[in-house]
């Protein structure tokens, strides 16, 4: 039996492989739009950092920017995730695949394939751009500016798990609607954050630089991340299966 198992899981896989390659190369152009956006934020970021180096004004801000930035960094930027509003093209993929048929377990193996790709190939030009503008005068060795980079992609794993979940489960619009009332609460969170006299950013910052690669911090947010992220698909791949996509 757990051999048997074993073997399903390894096909699941190989099938999901196929699918994120297929994926990938569908549109070219994805990699050039996601390297563009990925270093203007990135960039943004860094402007941020210094910003907040001059003033205490810009604290709250900073973190809400980065709050909601980095889980960016677990896509593509495609002709599907821009005309995911006008055509619901994430449910118009799911319906595809489910004619084929391909089952969704596959669908979600590809997703999280594809996720963890984006955020390996858009942490290089995000955390790269944010380096060369912000990060550079806070003298960060390359194992602090790893740990940094690292902390703040645990967190960009567990809200991917939440945009997945908004994805696989619900249209196009709502899914906009979703999304955009986390700007907001995103914003409240970084004030209140601010009002207890600290900010997270500079945390983060202050524990990379103190603690490397051994930051509690880090470690903390890496496992949480690819523990919800791993939790929030299993979530999304039961109710998926009951799913109308008529």
């Amino acid at each position: 039996m757990t051999d048997g198992k074993a073997g399903n899981d390894m096909n699941a896989w190989k099938q999901a492989w196929w699918l994120t390659r297929s994926e990938m190369n569908k549109d070219r152009l994805q990699w050039l739009w996601t390297v563009i956006f990925m270093i203007y934020t990135g960039g943004m970021g860094g402007v941020m950092l210094l910003g907040q180096q001059q003033t205490d004004f810009l604290n709250p801000f900073a973190d809400a920017y980065f709050l909601i930035m980095v889980p960016f960094q677990g896509f593509l930027f495609s002709r599907r995730s821009f005309r995911y509003i006008q055509e619901d093209s994430y449910t118009q993929m799911l319906t595809y695949y489910r004619r084929l048929p391909i089952p969704e377990q596959t669908v979600m193996w590809s997703r999280l394939q594809q996720s963890l790709m984006a955020f390996a190939y858009n942490g290089i030009f995000f955390y790269g751009s944010l380096y060369v503008v912000g990060l550079h005068f806070e003298g960060f060795r390359w194992d602090q500016y790893l740990a940094f980079s690292i902390t703040w992609t645990g967190y960009g794993l567990l809200m991917t798990g939440l945009y997945i979940y908004g994805e696989f489960l619900h249209s196009g619009k709502k899914y906009l609607l979703l999304s955009m009332l986390f700007i907001p609460f995103t914003v409240v969170i970084s004030i209140l954050i601010r009002m207890t006299g600290s900010h997270g950013l500079q945390l983060v910052i202050d524990m990379s630089q103190s603690w490397s690669l051994l930051s509690p911090i880090m470690w903390i947010a890496l496992v949480v991340g690819l523990a919800g992220l791993w939790l929030f698909s299993r979530l999304t791949l039961k109710k998926l299966a009951c799913r109308d996509l008529s």
